[in-house]
């Protein structure tokens, strides 16, 4: 019978020391799951900010050429305005004039 008991307590420590293995084990794996994870955010973190970066310096640069062909187009408008005025201010004048004692 102390044969058996004997036999017993020798299984039991041999499978506790398979589960602290086993728990040892397990605790690797979450730090190195763990540590792979920080390093994939640090990555994922550093390519959102540059291409963050990258639309933000396109943005910048589609901006810039919209409010310099809005300027242009400003310009030309302005010019064309200008043009028509100086070639018809006259003739303007003389419609204002011809308006204003008709009435």
């Amino acid at each position: 019978m102390d044969d058996i008991i004997s036999r017993l307590s020798e299984i039991e420590d041999s499978s506790q020391s398979y589960i602290d293995d086993a728990t040892l084990r397990k605790k690797e794996i979450a730090a190195e799951i763990n540590a792979r994870k920080e390093l994939w955010k640090q990555d994922l973190d550093a390519k959102t900010k540059a291409r963050i970066a990258e639309l933000q310096e396109s943005m910048n640069i589609s901006k810039e050429k919209k409010i310099l062909e809005l300027k242009q187009q400003s310009e030309t408008a302005f010019k064309n305005l200008q043009d028509m005025y100086d070639t018809n201010h006259d003739k303007y004048v003389d419609m204002l004039f011809s308006n204003m004692i008709k009435e």
